[in-house]
């Protein structure tokens, strides 16, 4: 039996993750076996074309793209796929911190999940949003009862006073409105979606490092990807509008050729960081569009990579600074983590240990997966963002900021893709329904389905038009 074929002939239904990137989309169908790992089926990958810097510019060709990858996905999997799982990045992904509180009518009855939804709205409602803002996730970071630091979840204390500091990721609705409408045009519904930055931690980040305090550095096509996590929860996020094809960028341009013929000599011969001896080489290129051999010393690609690179270090000092500006004290005492396409350039980790002055470590998406062959393919770093989506999905009843220990922590506040109409609403379950069933039906109330009709109004194209 195939590994392909397993899963139909088990009967699995199968879950399918779906990572439009700047330079490749990547579909990847599993299930969740006995041991809690990820079984993959099998995946298609294939080159994007409609995408700069993150962001949608040609619809036609991403969702030509998708509907290929799909297809390719189907064949393997000998199934139809109808829905996925995405993930969303961009440079108009925008975070800030928020601190509100509430005054409870009886401070001796136990705060409650319902409490914890009526705090949170009322951060919500004081954000101001600029025109096309939408909150995208409310991040707990900790709450104060009588102005106490609670340990761990508030549920269950009681006090008069209760308190919470929130971190908002904001987001451009129509700028997220061209993914959704890729997938649609592909003949797709979405079943879920995440932050990018959240599904890469997923993937390489441990519970200790979250506990300890990490960062993790997702080096994509287009862009490059901030997250910052500590004392269990996520602390910052943050994207800078560069990656790898930055680099590849001003190789082309100043070499005067192709940017696929770049590209191929980037992730061929670049590297951060050279010996005395690598200096002195020279590489000598046949291409087939030139009569004359192409020729280039590796010092000067060196050079030319390490130029933007050092632009991209600086943003990333800038971000971890502006963290510790909000959390004086807190150590990041577990250092780096890179991941991403990027992050497999030559020499890559040395270079980010000399430049950001910290350890730094690669961090692949293995762990999560299965042992077969096809998991051996996807334990790459450039994988991370799909598999950790994959992860996600499968584990949807989980919450984003519980990323690595479900059981302890309180069940999650759903805000993804909160229109500005519904901020204000109160949303607490009916009184004789158990906590759990409460926040399944909180769920489906804010299901992407709702909560993407309410954002684009009556149809996705409209939303784009405006």
């Amino acid at each position: 039996m195939t590994e392909q074929q397993a899963p139909m002939q088990e009967k699995k239904k199968l879950t399918v993750a779906l990572d439009v990137g700047t330079t490749k989309v990547v579909a990847v169908a599993g299930y969740l076996d006995e041991h809690g790992k990820i079984k993959v089926a099998d995946y298609a990958i294939l080159q994007n074309t409609g995408m700069v810097q993150g962001e949608i510019f040609n619809l036609m060709e991403t969702s030509q793209a998708i509907k290929h990858v799909i297809n390719e996905l189907s064949e393997k999997i000998h199934q139809d796929i109808t829905h996925v799982t995405v993930g969303i990045s961009g440079d108009h992904i925008q975070t800030i911190y928020t601190r509100d509180y509430i005054i409870r009518d009886n401070p001796e009855e136990l705060i409650m999940e319902t409490d914890i939804e009526k705090l949170t709205q009322r951060a919500s409602q004081s954000i101001t949003l600029e025109d096309q803002a939408e909150i995208l996730e409310i991040i707990p970071q900790g709450y104060f009862i009588d102005n106490k630091l609670v340990n761990g979840s508030p549920v269950g204390t009681i006090g008069k006073r209760f308190e919470g500091s929130f971190l908002v990721i904001l987001g451009k609705t129509k700028k997220i409105s061209k993914l959704a409408r890729s997938i649609k045009m592909a003949g797709l519904e979405i079943e879920d979606i995440f932050l990018q930055p959240i599904a890469s931690a997923r993937a390489v980040l441990k519970k200790p490092q979250c506990n300890l305090g990490v960062v993790l550095i997702d080096i994509g096509g287009g862009t490059t990807d901030i997250l910052i996590c500590n004392k269990g929860a996520i602390r910052f996020t943050g994207i800078i509008p560069s990656g790898g094809d930055y680099l590849t960028e001003e190789i082309y341009k100043h070499f005067h050729i192709e940017p696929k013929t770049a590209e191929s000599i980037k992730l061929k011969y670049g590297s951060t960081m050279l010996n005395s001896e690598d200096r002195k080489k020279v590489y000598r290129i046949n291409l087939e569009w030139s009569i004359h051999p192409f020729e280039f010393k590796l010092e000067t690609l060196s050079n030319l990579i390490r130029v933007k690179l050092d632009l991209i270090a600086s943003q990333i000092e800038k971000f971890i600074q502006e963290y510790q500006s909000f959390f004086p004290g807190e150590i990041i005492s577990q250092g780096i983590v890179i991941t991403g396409g990027g992050s497999q350039l030559k020499n890559m980790v040395q270079y980010m240990q000399y430049k950001l002055g910290t350890d730094v470590y690669l961090g692949k998406p293995g762990m999560l997966l299965a042992p077969s062959k096809t998991s051996e393919k996807l334990s790459k770093p450039q994988f991370s963002t799909v598999i950790g989506l994959l992860q996600m999905a499968l584990e949807k009843n989980d919450a984003e900021t519980a990323l690595f220990d479900r059981e302890k922590q309180e069940k999650p506040q759903r805000n993804n893709f909160v229109p500005k109409s519904e901020v204000h609403a109160e949303t607490s379950g009916p009184e004789d329904k158990t906590e759990e069933t409460s926040y399944e039906e909180e769920s489906k109330k804010k299901s992407i389905f709702s909560i993407l009709n309410k954002i684009f109004g009556k149809t996705i194209d409209e939303a784009n038009k405006n």
